[in-house]
C-alpha cells in the first residue's frame, strides 16, 4: 500500500485580483473548481486558503500523487515563487470529506494575524507553529463555496430525487466549472472590449 503525505506549500498569484464573486477572486473559483475534480479522481484531499495575493494550501493523499500535483503547481503558470513548507508521511487522511475545502480570509483568521503581529496575510514569513496555527484554523472555517453548493443542490432537486454525497459534489464541480468557464470568457470579452 502506497505511504500517504502531507505537504504544505506556500505560493504567489500571478494574476491580478478582480471583483470577488460571492467573496471569491475568480481566478481562484477556476482553480478551485478544477481542483475538486482532479483531486477526486486522484484521491486527494486538501484545504485552499487565498488572501492578500498569497496562496496556502494543505494537500494529503497518496505520496504518488501528491508529488504529481506538487510538480503541476510548480509550472502552473498562476503561481510563483512556490515554496514546500512542509512534507510528512502521515498515518490517515486529516480531513477525508473535502477533495478541496476553500477558505477565505476570515475574521478568525484575521484576528488571530493582528494578535501576532501580521498586518496582512504572508505565509512566507510564517513561523512553522504560526504555520501549523493557520492551518488548524482553516480546517475549522466554513466554506462558504460549500454553502452555496449545498443550497444550490438542495434547492434544485425534490428530496426523493436527491442523490448520493458523492453524486451532489461531482454535480457541484460541474456547477462551479461552468460559473469558472462563463468568468473567463466574460472576462475575455472584456479586455477586448466586446462588452
Amino acid at each position: 500500500m502506497q505511504k500517504l503525505v502531507q505537504i504544505i506549500y506556500i505560493s504567489r498569484s500571478t494574476f491580478e485580483s478582480t471583483d470577488a464573486i460571492n467573496k471569491i477572486e475568480p481566478n481562484v473559483v477556476r482553480i478551485l473548481a478544477k481542483s475538486r475534480i482532479n483531486n477526486r479522481k486522484n484521491g486527494l484531499v486538501g484545504v485552499l486558503y487565498f488572501g492578500d495575493g498569497a496562496f496556502f494550501q494543505c494537500l494529503e493523499g497518496g505520496e504518488d500523487a501528491i508529488n504529481a500535483v506538487f510538480s503541476k503547481i510548480e509550472n502552473d503558470p498562476r503561481h510563483k515563487d512556490v515554496k514546500l513548507v512542509s512534507k510528512k508521511y502521515i498515518s490517515a487522511l486529516s480531513f477525508p470529506d473535502w477533495a478541496m475545502k476553500y477558505a477565505p480570509l476570515d475574521e478568525k483568521i484575521s484576528r488571530y494575524l493582528k494578535e501576532n503581529g501580521y498586518q496582512s496575510f504572508d505565509p512566507y514569513i510564517f513561523s512553522p507553529a504560526i504555520t501549523q496555527k493557520v492551518l488548524g484554523l482553516l480546517t475549522d472555517s466554513n466554506d462558504p463555496t460549500i454553502e452555496i453548493e449545498s443550497s444550490y443542490l438542495n434547492s434544485a432537486q425534490p428530496p426523493s430525487l436527491q442523490t448520493s454525497h458523492s453524486k451532489n459534489i461531482s454535480i457541484l464541480s460541474l456547477f462551479f466549472s461552468i460559473i469558472a468557464f462563463v468568468l473567463s470568457v466574460t472576462a475575455l470579452l472584456s479586455v477586448r472590449g466586446l462588452i
